[in-house]
């Protein structure tokens, strides 16, 4: 009589369950064969463009060995080994830049007894890094408007920011931030102006809410007059909190859109409330979006379009992705404000020029960007 354990494989099922069962094959000694899985703890397993590696972590009652389908674009160190012994094997990944989601399964298999123990892992890899843009967008590296403003950013080398500096006219920098990662323990912190803001984050490596000092910066729902929030996929606020009373929130109107990585969703509306001096300032504005893709270049190009002065960084270099659309405004309307945006693209759809023209609280307004890659 042989005791046999197997782990139950297949999507959605935890790989940490065992399954243990009696099966009167024949009188042959008896073997346990199977997987106990510590990491991944579940079988599908997301990644984003920019996820360099991943490990998995398992303990096999028997002999084992491992083959990969559709996914070169993932490596195994080991691929095979022997029973009753936990294993650590590192994975890594190539960036996607192929614009399209992927994915590979690994299948594990009891080399001994094949057909009773078994395990399958899925690794899903979007075509979109965590801040939205694609896989193979480019980092903008400066960026120079007519008004006199210069942006200047960098980079690591998986296409985090590192630092920004803003140049608001030709008097000299206004601010500048520095983002610290601490991929140990998942923490950001942010350094703007020399104030400290601290949050952890994910696989997408974009925070949540950042805090510090007093300041806050991040995601709020909005809420149903019974009080009930909203879901985020109808509407959602980007908001910043400041103990000195420069509070701004940004008010984004989806309509019940998806938010998924790598979804396509345009807000069509943006309602900007500001509190500065114990004075409120509410603007709301109607969105009319181009056929040009915002996620061909690594910054939410959008935020521009409001001028240097009301550009918030953050939404700029995209650490809040939700607040991006995936397409490039045309036109805003609003009480106060109504522009006509252009944009000039390089050869790899970035932005090349973007030019804001129209009025603003009834006196003409004209900006244009240029991008340096």
């Amino acid at each position: 009589m042989k005791r046999l354990i197997k782990t139950v494989s297949g999507i959605g099922l935890c790989l940490t369950t065992l399954a243990a069962m009696t099966s009167c094959l024949n009188d042959d000694s008896p073997y346990q064969a199977g997987f106990v899985f510590n990491k991944p703890n579940k079988a599908v397993n997301v990644l984003y463009a920019n996820t360099p590696t991943d490990t998995i972590l398992f303990y096999s009652y028997g002999s084992w060995s491992v083959t990969r389908s559709n996914g070169s674009w993932c490596q195994m160190t080991t691929t095979k080994g022997a029973g009753n012994t936990i294993y650590s094997i590192p994975l890594s990944f190539e960036a996607n830049t192929t614009g399209q989601g992927r994915g590979t399964e690994l299948h594990f298999t009891d080399t001994e007894h094949p057909g009773e123990a078994s395990a399958t892992l899925l690794y899903w890899q979007y075509a979109t890094r965590g801040d939205g843009s694609l896989g193979s967008a480019p980092c903008v590296k400066a960026i120079t408007g007519t008004d006199g403003s210069r942006f200047e950013f960098a980079y690591d080398e998986l296409q985090r920011p590192l630092q920004m500096s803003i140049r608001s006219n030709d008097n000299g920098a206004s601010r500048t931030l520095a983002f610290i990662y601490d991929d140990r323990d998942s923490m950001l912190t942010v350094v703007d102006n020399g104030k400290n803001m601290q949050s952890r984050y994910g696989r997408d490596n974009q925070p949540y809410r950042l805090i510090g000092g007093g300041d806050t910066i991040g995601y709020y729902s909005q809420f149903y007059p019974n009080g009930v929030p909203v879901s985020a996929n109808y509407a959602f606020n980007v908001e910043h909190h400041s103990l000195l009373g420069q509070n701004v929130y940004y008010a984004y109107k989806l309509g019940g859109q998806r938010l998924d990585p790598d979804s396509l969703h345009c807000a069509d509306s943006l309602r900007i409330a500001r509190l500065e001096e114990g004075k409120a300032t509410v603007e709301e504005q109607k969105l009319v979006y181009s056929k040009v893709d915002n996620r061909c270049q690594n910054l939410d190009v959008n935020q521009l379009v409001f001028g240097t002065a009301l550009c918030d960084p953050y939404q700029l270099l995209s650490l809040f992705r939700y607040s991006r659309s995936t397409s490039i405004v045309s036109q805003v309307e609003g009480k106060d404000r109504h522009y006509q945006v252009q944009v000039g693209l390089n050869a790899d759809k970035s932005v090349a020029r973007l030019s804001v023209s129209g009025t603003a609280q009834g006196q003409p307004f004209e900006v244009a960007y240029d991008f340096e890659y």
